[in-house]
């Protein structure tokens, strides 16, 4: 018979069995679950195959973006760029990377049409990209498009297989998945159950009833401990709270603050002079100022915070504040950089707007975008360049741009474009300026720069290098003649009659030619070398042209030589004067000498005055050499019989300063000599000077008791305005009509009305160049006061002069002498030579 402890174990060893069996269970279910959670996972990873499906699409998406972008770089498009391409193909480099990889190669390998895409797909961009490099070079755009345009089909068809395998696993997996919900959610109503089985099993346990009544006692317990602390901790709230009281009063003070803040933020960002908008990652308005919604047309109501920003894009565009292609780069030119983190820059614009755009990123995401309306900027811009590269007066190039263009053809010599330089410079461009006035002399720049346009072709250039002087770039010159013809053209354009504005002038231009050759340096060594064309140009007589030839080099160098000994010749009193004798033409009698100075150089020998002359006067060495002729002269001539005068050049040089009287003044006192018996020669080219001034220092000099006298008179510029103006008391009349007197008819006319004017004028005539009886003679009839010239006698040294004297050779009358000499034909022995200012002359 069982004991009782038999039957107690018994109870509790079948008491145990049902939690045995609910362990059982509950392991079961839990391996189970496993299983169902292996399954879920399976499922789940076979819609990976759906991102295989997109990858596919965008690698077609790519394919056909790089295609566009390189269409538009090979046409040219202002939205495609070799940086686009680029980008563009790294893009879809990445995308082959992607396909390529073993997971999408498992996932086609059962479809034969579809699995050599990817590989050709990888081919095609290893053969493409040793041409990226060479994007720019001409064909490559078009092998590249050639190379992508068989990948179109391909990849569209990859993407058509992936997209129909995904749907078709798409389902598959959907009844899957419902499979196994409902088995999971059957598991999990087996385990409650089980569980509630569970929970009754337990409370039919005493043991664990009294184990959790005494569980439940320490509960208790730290329940009053738990609330003592409560108590503590409730005073150390209170504590916090009035801590928490003046921390928000601390805040409302930093509210305020920030509230002044905020409103001088609002003012500064509504008054500033560019456009600001803020926008967050998603591409929605954060903030925008006045400025920006003035600039694009847009109310306060549609900027608000959170508006999308292809929203206000419609409204820019519906209103056309800004041009609709400004409107339409910015929002391009925005879309590419956004997912960027580069701040930078850019320019939208167009013929009648000029928007600069400037875009930061901010750390947490987004941009901020200012917009500045330069359009003003820009002309003031263009303006400027213009005014950096153009005449202002004529609107041709300046020397700067000419120069600009000189220096490239010299440096990209190698497609051997000749071409030929010729410097146009104006003749006596100063006597109109200074005669007419300086509006007169610009309009005839204009003028001559319109001319010189219509004589070139379209693709030689034209450019007024400063003052009167011009330059032309005659570009691929065929020969010589070429050039020769356009310089002839532009002589003859140039001396066609000018009008004024009603005053009707006359103006001549020469022309140095220098034609580019291998020999050529650079831009100077070729306008050296036209410079010295012109100086030989104008020397030959003005109005022509001449080209560069290397002896003019060696002219220039002589030229310098002679200025520097120049110096010499003046410290070491190299310079020797020469008088001619001026006699009374009714009675022959010896009245003057000229005084005319000679430079015997110690290597070129004697250099005539009309060569070292207007050197000495560039170089203003002609006012200490003036000097000291005025003073040698008026020495000598203190040694001749008080009624023979004394006449001497003066240079226009000499008239720049006020030291002229003074110094005629100390020359007439230091040589003892009597004003009356000095005469001073002045020229026309002194008189185109400051003409106030000029006239001021002749009075001052004539006020000294000397003689002024007008040299070279007809053959200068409006010369009776100064027969009207000036203080002259005499007229010389120039060698040129007294040569033409029995050679021209109108010679005569002009010396007597020359002649008459100076009577009625109150003044006396001396004609120059006087070489045979017959002039004499009929120079007398006339009624010219003295003659002078080889006739009567060739200029003399002072010692021969002095011995002359001494002899009395210049006591009879010169008619007697020159009557002598009528026979011996002067004139054939000795050649006419033109008298200048401080020159030896034929006088």
């Amino acid at each position: 018979m069982p004991t009782r402890q038999t039957r107690e174990g018994r109870r509790r060893s079948e008491a145990r069995l049902p939690l045995f069996a609910i362990l059982l269970l509950l392991a079961i279910a839990a391996a189970y679950t496993s299983v169902l959670t292996i399954q879920q996972d399976t499922t789940l990873n076979s819609l990976a195959n759906y991102d295989d499906a997109f990858d596919a699409g965008q690698g077609a998406v790519e394919l056909l973006r790089l295609q566009d972008a390189v269409d538009g770089y090979a046409l040219g498009s202002p939205d495609s760029s070799a940086d686009i391409v680029a980008l563009r193909f790294e893009i879809l480099e990445n995308r082959a990377t992607v396909l390529n990889r073993p997971e999408f190669r498992v996932f086609v390998a059962g479809h034969g049409d579809i699995k050599g895409i990817v590989q050709d797909l990888v081919g095609r961009i290893a053969e493409i990209k040793p041409l990226m490099p060479k994007l720019a070079e001409k064909g490559v755009p078009a092998q590249i498009v050639q190379l992508l345009a068989p990948l179109d089909a391909e990849m569209t068809e990859l993407g058509a297989v992936t997209n129909t395998l995904v749907s078709s696993e798409i389902s598959l997996d959907q009844d899957r998945l419902k499979k196994l919900h409902f088995i999971t959610s059957a598991v999990i109503f087996g385990l409650i159950a089980i569980g509630v089985l569970l929970i009754i099993l337990l409370l039919r346990d005493n043991r664990l009833m009294l184990t959790v009544n005494a569980q439940l006692t320490r509960l208790a317990e730290d329940l009053k401990r738990t609330s003592s602390a409560l108590t503590a901790a409730h005073g150390a709230v209170a504590e916090a709270n009035e801590s928490l009281a003046m921390q928000n009063a601390t805040l409302r003070g930093r509210d305020e603050t920030l509230r002044i803040q905020n409103a001088r933020f609002d003012a500064a960002l509504n008054n500033m002079s560019q456009g600001l908008l803020m926008a967050d990652g998603d591409r929605r308005l954060i903030e925008s100022n006045k400025r920006f919604r003035e600039m694009f047309g847009l109310r306060q109501d549609e900027v608000e915070p959170g508006t999308r920003l292809d929203d206000l894009l419609h409204l820019m565009m519906e209103r056309q504040v800004q041009p609709l292609l400004v409107i339409s780069e910015i929002h391009q030119r925005l879309a590419a950089i956004w997912t960027s983190r580069e701040r930078g820059q850019f320019y939208a614009e167009t013929d009648q707007s000029s928007l600069q755009v400037v875009y930061v990123p901010m750390s947490e995401g987004g941009w901020v975008v200012t917009y500045e309306d330069i359009s003003e900027r820009r002309k003031v811009e263009a303006n400027t360049e213009y005014l950096a590269h153009h005449d202002v007066l004529t609107g041709l190039p300046n020397r700067l741009a000419f120069s600009l263009r000189l220096d490239h053809l010299l440096r990209n010599r190698s497609d051997r474009r000749t071409f030929a330089l010729l410097i146009v410079d104006v003749d006596d461009f100063k006597d109109v300026n200074d005669t007419l006035g300086h509006l007169a002399g610009d309009m005839l720049l204009v003028t001559i720069a319109q001319r010189l346009r219509a004589c070139v072709r379209e693709e030689d250039l034209v450019a007024r290098l400063g003052g009167d002087e011009f330059a032309i770039l005659q570009m691929m010159p065929r020969e010589r003649s070429s050039t020769l013809t356009l310089a002839q053209r532009v002589v003859d354009a140039t001396d066609q009659p000018y009008d004024l504005e009603g005053r009707r002038i006359s103006a001549s231009v020469s022309i140095g030619i220098a034609v580019e050759d291998d020999d050529t340096r650079d831009a100077e060594h070729l306008f050296r070398h036209a410079d010295m064309a012109l100086y030989r140009a104008k020397a030959a007589g003005r109005n022509t042209w001449r080209f560069f030839e290397p002896e003019m080099q060696q002219e220039v160098q002589t030229r310098s030589t002679i200025t520097a000994d120049l110096r010499t010749a003046l410290k070491e009193d190299q310079f020797e004067i020469f008088y001619q004798p001026v006699v009374q033409a009714s009675s022959g009698q010896l009245v003057q000498f000229e005084g005319l100075l000679r430079w015997n150089h110690h290597s070129l020998g004697s250099i005539a005055p009309g060569r070292f002359i207007p050197i000495a006067e560039e170089s203003r060495l002609i006012v200490p050499i003036g000097e000291m002729v005025l003073r040698r002269a008026c020495e000598e001539a203190k040694r001749w019989p008080p009624q023979i005068r004394l006449a001497v050049n003066l240079s226009p040089v000499q008239f720049a300063g006020r030291s002229l009287v003074g110094m005629v003044q100390s020359a007439l006192q230091d040589a003892a000599l009597d004003p009356r018996r000095l005469e001073l020669e002045v020229t026309e080219g002194a008189l185109l000077r400051d003409r106030d001034q000029v006239s001021s220092i002749l009075r001052e000099l004539r006020s000294l008791g000397v003689t002024i006298a007008l040299d070279d008179f007809g053959t200068g510029y409006a010369s009776l305005s100064y027969l009207r103006q000036l203080p002259f008391d005499k007229i010389k009349i120039d060698r040129s009509f007294i040569t033409d007197v029995s050679r021209k008819d109108d010679a005569i006319p002009i010396i007597e009305t020359v002649v008459s004017l100076a009577k009625n004028l109150g003044m006396t005539t001396t004609a120059e160049g006087v070489e045979t009886v017959e002039q004499w003679r009929l120079l007398t009839a006339i009624g010219c006061s003295y003659v002078q010239g080889y006739l009567f006698d060739r200029p003399q040294s002072a010692q021969t002069i002095r011995q002359k004297m001494e002899r009395g050779d210049y006591l009879l009358p010169m008619v007697q002498r020159s009557d002598e000499a009528a026979d011996l034909d002067v004139c054939a022995s000795a050649p006419p030579i033109k008298a200048a200012a401080m020159t030896e002359g034929s006088e």
